[in-house]
């Protein structure tokens, strides 16, 4: 009996996640300077609210998609011939960073509101 061998192709799930956290966090600092820029130059209240809503829901995605490409790297480990150490602790200082934002920018939105109670 005649037994092929079997290539193993590239493993690319852990590369895409990778980069859509890399996207999603450079979108969310962006979102950032243009928050700090327009508060310091006194942007309107409604542009304001709109860029801390949008960072509202970025942050989230940005820390789950780089706790799945750490997953991700770490489940294709025995796989590959690469341990890919650096991409597993720049995805998880990722999702860390932006869950630390993310923090911040509730404390924030909660000064925003004002106490109501």
């Amino acid at each position: 009996m005649y037994l092929k061998k079997f290539r193993i192709r590239r493993i690319w799930l852990p590369s895409l996640l990778g980069r859509i956290t890399t996207l999603l966090m450079a979108n969310s600092l962006l979102t950032l300077y243009f928050y700090l820029m327009g508060n310091a130059q006194g942007f309107t209240d409604t542009t304001l609210i709109f860029l801390v809503n949008f960072e509202f829901w970025t942050l989230p995605l940005t820390a789950i998609s780089g706790l799945f490409a750490a997953m991700a790297y770490l489940a294709a480990i025995p796989l590959s011939s690469k341990l890919h150490f650096a991409s597993i602790a720049g995805s998880l200082f990722t999702a860390a960073l932006s869950l630390a934002l993310f923090l911040g920018l509730a404390l924030l939105q909660a000064f925003m509101n004002g106490y109501t109670g």
